[in-house]
């Protein structure tokens, strides 16, 4: 019965992707997952095949509110808060950002699952798929980062500067303002060109994660990094990137597509690299039917 209710709000989902099935949604169970000296906060609903939701750098997992309840109708969804953002907390630590999905992965008795990240959240997914790939069934990486890659783009080294130079003066204003301008924002647009709901949104996960008190762990990247394995990844996996984002992603792109076999790429339109905040209607749809096959 349960399969065939599942069944019944995906076709839902594909037949009227602008409409939310009908029925109250899932409750929302939250919790914190202790690992070494650290507590990493998680929310999770539905039911179904598992699914993971790993949100960008400097933002947090409200940045999935367009798609946590949504795809809850279909799947048991989870969602995560990073070390040092959202509400995870603890001392610091050595780490991998991967090891932490993993530890995650296991508290909850997920043996395998898909993978949806964002920015550095792809670039997890993708670090995750090549350590433990028998535990992913299917990757969707969003204005993927890629561990191993240097972005070139002038624009971004532009802001970047002008980030460390309010980091110096703790200005947190500008900070977030610069970091805006080549995330939100992407090369092409104004920030009065951008969504204003979508900017504050993003301002607001930013300030919360720079205002957190601990300091920084040790990060221990994956060795050798992913940049040159691609290859080795054997999974089902989509790129979807806005057209309006950086070179650099697009680059990523293009190597991701070369190197993951079977793998493929979607564009929306009008968005840079918050696409799921800036076009929800069209990424649940396209994610969506990537998913159900």
């Amino acid at each position: 019965m349960e399969h065939l209710t599942a069944l019944i709000c995906l076709l839902m989902f594909f037949l009227f992707p602008g409409e939310t099935p009908p029925g109250p949604p899932p409750p929302v169970k939250t919790g914190y997952v202790p690992v070494g000296r650290y507590s990493l906060y998680y929310e999770e609903t539905g039911k179904g095949e598992p699914l993971i939701l790993i949100h960008g750098g400097l933002l947090d997992r409200r940045m999935w509110d367009g798609q946590f309840e949504l795809f809850s109708r279909w799947s048991r969804v989870v969602r995560y808060d990073n070390r040092n953002h959202g509400l995870s907390r603890g001392l610091p630590d050595s780490f991998s950002y991967h090891e932490d999905l993993n530890r995650i992965m296991e508290a909850l008795g997920i043996q395998r699952a898909r993978l949806v990240g964002l920015s550095l959240g792809g670039a997890i997914a993708i670090d995750f798929a090549l350590a433990h790939p028998e535990k992913v069934s299917a990757l969707v990486l969003v204005s993927s980062g890629l561990s191993g890659y240097e972005f070139r783009d002038s624009t971004l080294k532009v802001n970047q500067k002008k980030q460390a130079d309010a980091a110096a003066r703790k200005d947190m204003n500008a900070y977030v303002e610069y970091f805006q301008r080549s995330w939100t924002d992407g090369p092409h647009r104004t920030p009065e060109q951008v969504n204003r709901d979508v900017r504050q949104k993003v301002r607001e996960m930013c300030k919360a994660t720079l205002s957190k008190p601990e300091p920084d762990n040790t990060t221990i990247p994956l060795q050798p990094p992913a940049i040159g394995r691609l290859s080795s990844i054997h999974i089902p996996t989509l790129f979807v990137q806005g057209d309006l984002d950086m070179a650099g992603i697009q680059e990523i792109s293009g190597l991701v597509l070369k190197g993951i076999p079977g793998s493929r790429k979607v564009v929306i339109k009008g968005a840079a690299h918050m696409v799921n905040m800036e076009k929800p209607e069209e990424f649940n749809e396209v994610v969506g039917e990537f998913l159900s096959k």
